[in-house]
């Protein structure tokens, strides 16, 4: 395989890649690089997950000229917190060029002057409104996340206009290559190059081989660095005795190991019988380090804590085992890895999280209370407090309603304060999400799971809120106080011949994190 620097980055950002722990390109930034750097307009058929951040990045980077206080480059993508997340990835990749990165409305210190500016169509709209940004000197175009931006209102047309076409390179970027996004490329880049080429066609089919089953485990974001330890704990148990998990890089690995130890778990190399833990980065020379020694293959369970960039990786870290095998992934890292695990020939099965030790009594008074703050309307109580907040401050009317709720038996803070949420009406009901364990593969949809909580918890149509079926599970929003009525009634009933677990979902609350 070529190297970043047999694709023609120069030294800088080899050495910037190097200190990210990227060292090898995969073979999506191995053929878009080049193509990339010569600015030509393209479309890459990628998710977050499969590197095309670092080709399309990389590229731009390497080819363009410093804007002299006006953006060279605009980025556009889904979110605020993308855009943040994206300026902070691509300002590390620029650490050694003279080119700067920034996103608008994103606490960027004069990101109008950037070169390369990552920003929402809405955000991005106003500034041009607005005159805040200019994009006299735009010579690429970005769309990172197209199927999204793109879906409902188009908002890409005000930008369009204010850019000169005729010198524009334009890279979208999306997974999947949705009819939405070819028609927008058919209209804007009649001339791109689909990478892989594969991607100008219909996605691939699922494999014609279907080769089992990978369990799927869903990470928050701001959470995922520290799902090694939660994942090691949940898998090792009396029929698994090692945990091999792979990365991409050394770095990670490096963090993984010292997290691990300080969590008591041995870290080592693959197949060492002393250690539980194995840490992974070449499949294939892992692998048969594993089949080599006297281990049980059945014992060991295989993990993806990095989704593979590429359908052989994945083959090649979970293909012919007769162990456990599961992939990480954060909700962004999803459509990527569906699509590589569609066409390895695999089916991904969300893991249930398991329910947590019953907490104390003051870890469950403090579990209530953020979920309070998180998820019920407070605008009134701040009203009611202000005349308190003159002569305290915020931590002490805190602490003092804390210990009035404590000493009234940690009763409900409306009844506490002998109001309700608007003064003269009850604040609208919170809400929680629950996980059922059937889904419409088991021919079940929102029908009928609507008519089992009704019919079996006895709930009303109005206290059950949005229903997502999912392939094999299904997510069920319904009343807080209702939830417990819910889970005791439905578990182990059946629905459409399926006996049913039910519990509250770990993945999170609207509007908050899971009960």
């Amino acid at each position: 395989m070529a190297s970043f620097e047999d694709l023609g980055l120069g030294p800088e950002l080899v050495e910037a890649l190097l200190a990210e722990g990227i060292e090898e390109p995969s073979p999506l930034q191995s053929d878009a690089i080049p193509v990339l750097r010569r600015g030509n307009p393209a479309v890459l058929r990628a998710g977050p997950g499969a590197g095309a951040m670092v080709a399309w990045g990389t590229a731009l980077l390497d080819r363009l000229e410093p804007g002299e206080g006006q953006p060279v480059a605009v980025i556009l993508v889904p979110s605020r917190d993308v855009a943040a997340r994206v300026a902070r990835s691509m300002g590390r990749l620029a650490m050694g060029s003279p080119l700067r990165c920034a996103a608008l409305a994103s606490g960027f210190a004069l990101p109008e002057h950037a070169d390369l500016l990552v920003a929402t169509p809405s955000d991005m709209e106003r500034a041009i409104r607005s005159a805040e940004v200019k994009l006299d000197r735009v010579r690429a175009l970005v769309l990172d996340g197209a199927g999204p931006l793109l879906e409902g209102t188009d908002r890409t047309g005000v930008i369009l206009e204010a850019l000169d076409a005729t010198e524009l390179q334009g890279i979208v970027v999306a997974e999947p290559i949705t009819p939405t996004v070819r028609q927008w490329v058919n209209e804007h880049l009649r001339r791109a190059v689909f990478l892989p080429a594969e991607a100008a066609g219909a996605d691939r089919a699922e494999a014609p081989v279907q080769r089992g089953v990978l369990g799927l485990r869903m990470v928050k974001e701001s959470a995922a660095h520290r799902q090694v330890v939660s994942t090691v704990a949940r898998l090792l148990d009396e029929s698994i005795h090692h945990v091999l998990l792979f990365f991409r890089s050394e770095d990670r690995a490096a963090d993984a190991a010292d997290l691990l130890g300080l969590h008591g778990y041995l870290a080592g190399s693959p197949g060492d019988p002393a250690t539980p833990v194995w840490l992974g980065l070449d499949p294939l020379a892992d692998r048969q380090e594993v089949e080599a020694s006297t281990i049980d293959p059945e014992r060991v369970a295989t993990v993806s804590l990095d989704p593979p960039l590429e359908v052989d990786i994945l083959d090649r870290r979970h293909g012919g085992r007769t162990g456990r095998d599961v992939c990480v992934a954060t909700p962004r890292e999803l459509p990527h890895l569906r699509r590589i695990a569609r066409e390895a020939g695999y089916r991904l099965e969300e893991l249930p999280e398991p329910s947590p030790p019953p907490a104390d009594e003051v870890e469950t008074f403090r579990t209530e209370l953020e979920r309070t703050l998180e998820e019920e309307d407070l605008g009134a109580y701040m009203a009611l407090l202000d005349p308190l907040l003159e002569r305290w401050t915020g931590a002490e009317v805190a602490a003092g309603l804390a210990a009035m709720l404590r000493r009234s038996g940690g009763g409900d803070a409306r009844a506490g304060a002998g109001v309700t949420a608007r003064g003269d009406a009850a604040p609208p009901p919170a809400w929680t999400r629950l996980f059922l364990s059937v889904g419409s593969r088991d021919g079940a949809g929102p029908g009928d799971l609507l008519g089992a909580i009704t019919g079996e918890a006895g709930l009303k149509g109005d206290q059950v809120g949005r229903i997502d079926v999912k392939d094999t599970y299904t997510r069920v929003e319904v009343q807080a106080a209702h939830a417990p009525q819910v889970i005791e009634a439905l578990n182990g009933t059946s629905i459409r011949g399926r006996s049913v677990r039910v519990d509250y979902d770990r993945g999170g609350t609207p509007g908050g994190r899971g009960r």
